[in-house]
């Protein structure tokens, strides 16, 4: 099977969200324009890569606002699509899922959602406050060995916009543990950062038979197990929970230690552990921790929900977390995932440092219209999303032939030997041009272009410098 029919067929997985079959065209055809397009993420750059009219602008940027599907039930199918693949990574046989935030920069001031951020980072390029929107995200650990991708499964706008349906705001750890549960399988795991070690999570995380890890703090106090003294019970309230246990004061010298070598950050490290089960968040329920020092000495700790894991499983598993932060940027630099524009003309444009926005104040048809705009910010973000997860997905099961139908050469390969999403993505721009006339029965995308507009003309082509 060729990159472009396997493109297409993972398309037509996704057909049942649409209730409409022009629906399903537009958003096959704009998956194409996310792959082809060469200039600044826009819907007019896809429609440009595509060869199509300015007639026909209007109605690609009508996808972005129709009722005919649901970015939630778009994401869903995707997951499941993603779930039942054999290459998504196990860990102890139960699927690993990786989540976290991420900030984007928006100047956009009738932009619902935008608002004052702070961004924790010791990276001097990066500005302390800006504007833009908060968005959570999900992903599903893909690949084997140094060979891992994380497929984004959801990102949701979750903070900018007060909530007109009840009186308290739920936080960020509360939509996150609320994605976590509603998306990931019972039995897997999740990989979150220190952000999200909250028992708030746990407990959602238990209900549902799910798994935590996590880093806390190196100031975390946990509890041992209570022991009820004998004799007569004294008046009062029961005791619950035993002596309280500051983790910091139990790392023992590092030549004492257990050593591992585990696989962290693309290469085997040694690092000492020690191993403790103590609770924390519940009185009933034990967890994990895994206090750890590198070579050098630096110490941090990390919490497993999972008692039954290992010292160095629950390190070499932590350590994968930031395969998210590597999808965050190829999403930002390869296909511009975050560069949408669309904006809110009937919304009072906001001050220079803007706070929340608070649905309650508004009228039911601005708190309509809001709403529909900030599905649009998810459509684009999760249409780009997808892309990139279906070009990581080639990368995995079509290795040689990302390799072999790329236009450039590559000095050197990765030793993994598995290409990367630039150069699956390469290979599919080339594929497409070299391989039009032979595959135009058996490509959807040659009959919807020239349903669109009859003297449309075939994707603009790309000459790649020498």
């Amino acid at each position: 099977m060729e990159l472009c029919h396997r493109w297409e067929q993972s398309l037509g997985t996704l057909r049942p969200v649409f209730r409409r079959e022009a629906t399903f065209d537009w958003f096959v055809l704009l998956m194409w324009g996310v792959l082809l397009s060469t200039a600044p993420p826009a819907v007019t750059s896809y429609v440009n890569a595509l060869g199509l009219s300015e007639k026909v602008y209007a109605q690609a940027l009508h996808w972005f606002h129709t009722t005919a599907f649901h970015v939630e039930d778009l994401c869903a199918h995707w997951s499941h699509w993603l779930q039942a693949h054999p290459q998504s990574l196990r860990l102890r046989g139960e699927r690993v899922y990786i989540g976290d935030g991420i900030k984007v920069s928006k100047e956009g001031r009738q932009m619902p959602g935008v608002k004052q951020l702070h961004q924790e980072s010791a990276n001097v390029g990066k500005p302390e406050w800006i504007r833009g929107h908060y968005f959570s995200a999900l992903g599903l650990l893909f690949g084997q060995g140094a060979a891992l991708f994380v497929v984004s499964l959801t990102l949701r706008l979750h903070d900018g916009i007060d909530p007109d349906e009840t009186a308290v705001s739920p936080t960020l750890v509360d939509k996150m543990a609320t994605l976590c549960v509603t998306l990931m399988e019972p039995g897997s795991t999740a990989i979150l950062d220190a952000d999200y070690a909250s028992g708030k999570v746990l407990q959602a995380f238990r209900a549902e038979g799910l798994h935590l890890i996590t880093r806390v703090r190196l100031s975390t106090v946990a509890h041992a197990s209570f022991c009820p003294l004998p004799g007569p019970q004294r008046p009062g309230r029961p005791r619950q929970w035993g002596a309280a246990v500051r983790l910091r004061e139990l790392f023992a010298p590092l030549e004492d230690c257990p050593q591992a070598a585990v696989w962290l950050y693309g290469r085997d490290v040694t690092v000492a552990y020690q191993c403790f089960e103590l609770y924390w968040d519940s009185p009933d329920e034990p967890v994990l921790f895994v206090l750890t020092q590198w070579p050098g000495g630096k110490p941090f700790m990390l919490l497993a929900s999972d008692v039954t894991l290992s010292g160095p499983e629950v390190i070499e598993a932590y350590g994968w977390r930031f395969k998210i932060e590597v999808t965050f940027r190829t999403l930002v630099q390869l296909l511009g995932g975050f560069g949408y524009r669309f904006w809110l003309k009937a919304m009072t444009a906001t001050p220079t440092w803007p706070q929340n926005l608070d649905l309650a104040s508004l009228d039911a048809a601005l708190q309509y219209q809001v709403k529909r705009k900030v599905e649009a910010f998810e459509r684009f973000l999760n249409l780009n999303a997808i892309a990139l997860g279906i070009l990581q997905v080639l990368a995995l099961e079509m290795p040689h032939r990302g390799w072999t139908h790329s236009p450039r050469w590559f000095r050197t390969r990765p030793k993994h030997g598995y290409p990367s999403e630039q150069w699956v993505r390469l290979a599919l721009q080339h594929q497409w041009q070299s391989h039009l006339g032979e595959s135009r029965q058996a490509l959807l995308l040659p009959k919807l272009l020239a349903a669109k507009s009859p003297i449309s003309q075939t994707p603009m082509t790309t000459t790649w410098p020498l």
